[in-house]
């Protein structure tokens, strides 16, 4: 049988992973629609090369990486 302390260590493990799991899907949604929002911009201007699409992922990338870097360094 598993100790007290045992045993909050495993709910404590179980409660990070449930927090984080959903991470990648976020990420990819995130990432997702920035793609589509900026295709259509880009479209909308006329541009032949997807170039606000680009930039709309890589700030929305960011944005997410820095929420996720603060997120996590804050739960000490």
């Amino acid at each position: 049988m598993p100790s007290e302390d045992q045993k909050e260590k495993i709910r404590e493990g179980s409660r990070s992973y449930l927090k984080y799991s959903g991470l990648a899907f976020q990420l990819l949604g995130i990432v997702a629609i920035s793609f589509f929002v900026g295709r259509y911009l880009d479209k909308k201007l006329g541009l032949e090369q997807p170039i606000i699409a680009m930039l709309l992922i890589i700030v929305t990338f960011s944005a997410y990486m820095y929420k996720l870097y603060k997120e996590l360094f804050n739960n000490k």
